[in-house]
C-alpha cells in the first residue's frame, strides 16, 4: 500500500545521551501541531535505521522520511535511502529533527537545533538535493566494505578521536566534555604515519600526515570547521590534509579548527576532486559521518545530487 503523502519518523531514543527518549512525546506533539502526518518506528540497535528506512521505502511505500536523532541517525537513514534500488533516491525526501550531541550535518545547512524551529523547517518543505560519496574501506572483519558518506569522512587523528568517543558512547558516557577529553588523550598519544592522498589520479599529498578529512559538508567533531569551502551540490569532494604537528604546535593553532581559517596554516592543504583515495603505511582508523566503521585504505567517489533533503 502506498503511503506517499505520509512521513515515516525514524526515531533513535538513545540519541543525545537519552535526551531523545525523554523528549520524544514533546517532539511528536510539535509534529502533529505543524500538520505533519506521520507514522513512527524506533531503532533498536546499530544500523537498524538503515533497515527501517529501506523497508519503509521498498515495502511500505513511504517517500518522506524524518530522521529524529543525532548525526549517526542521519547517516543511517540516508544510507537506507541511498542503498535501496526500488525508487531513485532523489525521489525520497529526508527531514531532520536534531537530538544529538554533535549535530554536525545540520550546521552546513543552518537547520535549527531547537525542536520547534526544526519542525517548522520540515513543514515549510523547502528542498535541496545534495551530493553524496560512496566510500570503500576495510571493515572490522578485514573485508572490504561500502557505506555512503553524506557529511565528512575522516582518517587519522580525528578518526582515532572518534573511535574513542564511540567507545565512550557504548558505555553510556557522552557529551562535549567527553569528546574534548578524548581529543586531548588522542593528541597526546597519537603517532602519525606516512600517508598518500590521491585526487583524481594525482598523488597530491604524500608524507607524514596527521589528519585527513574528505566530504560534502563542512563540519564534524562537534563543530570543527574542517572543510570550510565545501559546497554540497558542486559534484566534487573537498579534502583537507593536515601534516604532522607537535603537541605544542597543535595547542597554538587548535582555534583555527573552529573559526573557518584552517587553510591559513602552512601545514594544512586543501584539494578538490571527484575521486579520492587514501593509503597509509600503517593501518589507520576511518570514520564516516561520525561512525567508527573501519580502517584504511579508503576510496571515495562522488555521486552528485543523490539525496533530497529539507532545509530552511
Amino acid at each position: 500500500m502506498s503511503k506517499n503523502n505520509r512521513w515515516l519518523a525514524i526515531v533513535n531514543l538513545l540519541s543525545g545521551s537519552g535526551r531523545c527518549g525523554r523528549d520524544w512525546e514533546h517532539i511528536a506533539r510539535m509534529l502533529y501541531a505543524a500538520g505533519i502526518d506521520f507514522d513512527t518506528v524506533f531503532t533498536g540497535h546499530r544500523c537498524h535505521a538503515i533497515e527501517l528506512a529501506e523497508r519503509g521505502i521498498v515495502e511500505d511505500g513511504y517517500r518522506n522520511l524524518i530522521a529524529i536523532g543525532g548525526d549517526g541517525t542521519v547517516h543511517e537513514v540516508a544510507n537506507g535511502i541511498l542503498r535501496q534500488t526500488a525508487v531513485p533516491s532523489e525521489q525520497i525526501k529526508m527531514g531532520v529533527v536534531p537530538v544529538g550531541t554533535g549535530n554536525d550535518w545540520i550546521r552546513t545547512y543552518g537547520i535549527p537545533k531547537e525542536y520547534e524551529q526544526a519542525v517548522r523547517v520540515i513543514a515549510a518543505g523547502k528542498e535541496f538535493v545534495q551530493d553524496v560519496a560512496k566510500v570503500e574501506y576495510t571493515g572490522r572483519d578485514g573485508e572490504r566494505a561500502e557505506r555512503y558518506c553524506v557529511n565528512i569522512c575522516g582518517m587519522g587523528l580525528d578518526a582515532a578521536v572518534n573511535l574513542r568517543v564511540c567507545q565512550m558512547k557504548d558505555k553510556g558516557r557522552n557529551g562535549k566534555a567527553a569528546y574534548m577529553t578524548q581529543l586531548v588523550k588522542s593528541v597526546l598519544s597519537y603517532r602519525s604515519c606516512r600517508m598518500t592522498v590521491n585526487v583524481d589520479g594525482v598523488n597530491e599529498a604524500k608524507g607524514s600526515i596527521m589528519s585527513i578529512a574528505v566530504g560534502i559538508g563542512q563540519y564534524n567533531g562537534s563543530g570543527m570547521w574542517q572543510l570550510p569551502g565545501s559546497v554540497a551540490d558542486d559534484g566534487e569532494l573537498d579534502v583537507t590534509v593536515i601534516e604532522t604537528m607537535s603537541v605544542p604546535h597543535i595547542a597554538m593553532v587548535v582555534g583555527r579548527l573552529f573559526d573557518g581559517k584552517l587553510y591559513n596554516l602552512k601545514r594544512v592543504h586543501n584539494y578538490r576532486g571527484r575521486n579520492i583515495s587514501v593509503s597509509s603505511d600503517e593501518v589507520r582508523e576511518v570514520e564516516i559521518d561520525g561512525e567508527a566503521l573501519g580502517t584504511t585504505p579508503v576510496t571515495l567517489t562522488t555521486e552528485p545530487h543523490r539525496l533530497r533533503i529539507i532545509v530552511p
